[in-house]
């Protein structure tokens, strides 16, 4: 499954592209990345995802917490360096999230600690953030034990089932301006 969204992932940057072009992003010489293809002008640089040599994991996590980290976390954000993507999936409006360079990788992970601890606390059932919604309350997220992409309402829980899991969800996820 985890190069299924790999190619998912590959497939909704090359639909980006289509749609808009080279995505534009603030620049910032201090937190450069490999994505950056053109020269900043009026402080915005563009980028292309760029492939990671060596992927990166979560498996640092799954020790950390003492817990099975579902794979497609992994597969979705330690493939590639890129911007976030903006798109909509059935109407929702979302972010889908993107490390931008390696430092941005480690604080997402740390982010990801974050919720799980919050999750914990509230005993709710374990996830992964994916993306975030227009309404700052509402997360997408990737259930660790089924894989599926859930809407969820933050710190209160899953609301639905988005998509039977992340390949599907990706592949529907229709960019946006």
């Amino acid at each position: 499954m985890q190069d299924q969204v790999v190619m998912a992932l590959a497939e909704l940057f090359a639909r980006q592209r289509r749609l808009g072009g080279i995505p534009l992003v603030d620049h910032d010489a201090d937190f450069a990345s490999p994505a950056e293809q053109l020269p900043a002008r009026g402080g915005r640089v563009g980028w292309q995802p760029w492939r990671l040599p060596e992927p990166g994991h979560f498996d640092n996590i799954a020790t950390a917490l003492a817990m099975p980290v579902h794979p497609d976390i992994s597969a979705v954000f330690g493939h590639y360096y890129a911007g976030n993507v903006p798109g909509c999936f059935k109407g929702l409006f979302l972010t889908l999230l993107q490390p931008w360079n390696k430092q941005d990788f480690e604080r997402l992970q740390q982010n990801q600690i974050a919720h799980q601890l919050m999750l914990q606390k509230l005993k709710l059932p374990a996830t992964w953030f994916l993306a975030t919604c227009r309404d700052e309350q509402r997360l997408v997220t990737l259930d660790n034990a089924s894989g599926e992409v859930l809407l969820e309402r933050l710190g209160k829980g899953p609301i639905g089932v988005l998509a039977p899991n992340l390949a599907q969800f990706l592949r529907r996820l229709e960019p946006c301006g």
